[in-house]
């Protein structure tokens, strides 16, 4: 009995290690993704973005984009798929804020995106990817686990695209010490060196 709860508490622990940090964008990812029009989601004016692409049967994509600097008026702005009678289109809405919340919500994304490193091979079709963009490099996650660093990433994302969509700037900054707290634990993944 004792060696179960071991073995149990131990799978756990590895499990969301697995998630602690992102997963570089392999090269097989990023040719299968061309092919399905992922480069219609990358936006090249924005600073950071998340784009989320769930199982068909459940949602259309969607991403976050955050604006500032370059000319750019300080703004987060969400656009997804809408299905409707005669196919799909494409749907956007923006929040305007001040360049301190748009920083955060970008540091955010650019520290999960910079200490990613290959640590967890899951991958499926039964669940939802989750890439993060910065202006060099694309990194991923799966499904996150509910606890680990993915997972409390994806969800105060997915909160800052609802308070868009919501055009609520104050909604948005609530999430700001969730998104604080999460930016120092991806800070401390950086190595020691």
């Amino acid at each position: 009995m004792k060696q179960t709860i071991i073995v149990l508490l131990l799978a756990v622990a590895i499990g969301a290690q697995a998630q602690s940090r992102l997963e570089p964008m392999t090269q097989t990812e990023q040719e299968l993704w061309g092919k399905r029009d992922f480069g219609t989601w990358l936006s090249k004016k924005a600073i950071q973005q998340m784009l989320k692409f769930p199982t068909p049967m459940e949602d259309f994509p969607s991403a976050l984009y955050i604006y500032y600097g370059y000319g750019e008026t300080e703004r987060l702005q969400v656009k997804w798929c809408v299905g409707y009678n005669k196919g799909v289109k494409l749907d956007s809405v923006e929040v305007k804020t001040d360049k301190a919340t748009a920083v955060k919500f970008s540091d955010l994304i650019e520290h999960a995106v910079k200490t990613c490193m290959f640590n967890d091979d899951r991958i499926g079709f039964d669940g939802t990817i989750y890439f993060f963009g910065n202006s060099i490099r694309v990194a991923t996650t799966w499904s996150p686990d509910n606890g680990s660093n993915c997972k409390r990433l994806t969800d105060v994302l997915e909160k800052a695209m609802t308070a868009v969509k919501n055009q609520n700037e104050d909604e948005l900054k609530s999430l700001l010490p969730e998104v604080e707290s999460l930016t120092k634990v991806f800070k401390g993944l950086y190595p020691k060196d």
